[in-house]
């Protein structure tokens, strides 16, 4: 099975770094767009969202980091097919971003209290379960503080999805330095009720490895009062 791991790391990395903007420090994921917005993702992943989103059929999306806002029109897509549910989007930059009626974007710092303030009124009215995803400032110790301030809002059997747990070597970005995945076993190590869900790494190339954290527990399916 040696093999198949170096395989899949090599394509990771060839993915990852190479293609059209390699030149400028910038792989092949930055060429990847969604309804003409680039999402920097994995193709794969955005799969592995979807096919979450129609299991878990998410009340709230809570993401952190928006960036362009390409995943955020993902996300409100698949929630406009339930009839239900809604997006939220924090990001500390203002830039030009979708519009779309299931959207609703939060400028501010994800740490700031009245950010989590907004979300905390937000989640409170939400008739089902809530789903987490971490794409906002990848070093260790501001994406820890972010899994710690955030889980709270997952409901049991839903997900903390923390994203590019692949830099600092796993395997690509090998001098970013502890991020994302040294984060992501911090927090699991003080929260035992979430776990791995290694069955949504199952393409093999995934950016979040490690990083699908699934709550213990049954999902509470949406009220449809």
């Amino acid at each position: 099975m040696d093999w198949i791991a170096e395989t899949v790391r090599n394509f990771h990395r060839l993915y990852y770094e190479r293609g059209i903007h390699a030149g400028h420090g910038r792989g092949l994921h930055a060429d990847t767009y969604y309804r003409g917005v680039e999402t920097h993702k994995c193709p794969f992943d955005l799969w592995i969202f979807q096919e979450i989103l129609h299991e878990v059929r998410p009340a709230l999306v809570i993401e952190l980091g928006t960036y362009l806002g390409g995943t955020t029109l993902f996300l409100a897509h698949q929630v406009e097919l339930f009839g239900y549910g809604a997006v939220i989007s924090i990001d500390c930059r203002e830039l030009p971003r979708p519009v779309h009626p299931k959207i609703q974007y939060i400028l501010g710092a994800t740490q700031s209290a009245d950010v989590q303030q907004q979300v905390q009124r937000l989640a409170a009215t939400a008739a089902g379960p809530v789903l987490v995803i971490h794409d906002a400032d990848h070093h260790y110790s501001e994406c820890l503080a972010d899994l710690e301030a955030y889980a709270g809002f997952v409901t049991p059997g839903s997900y903390l999805i923390v994203e590019d747990t692949n830099v600092n070597g796993h395997p690509v970005l090998v001098d970013w330095g502890q991020g994302p995945w040294e984060a992501a076993e911090k927090f699991l190590a003080a929260n035992p009720d979430f776990s791995r869900d290694l069955s949504r790494e199952k393409f093999m190339l995934t950016y979040n490895p490690g990083g699908y954290l699934r709550k213990a527990g049954s999902v509470a399916r949406h009220s449809e009062s």
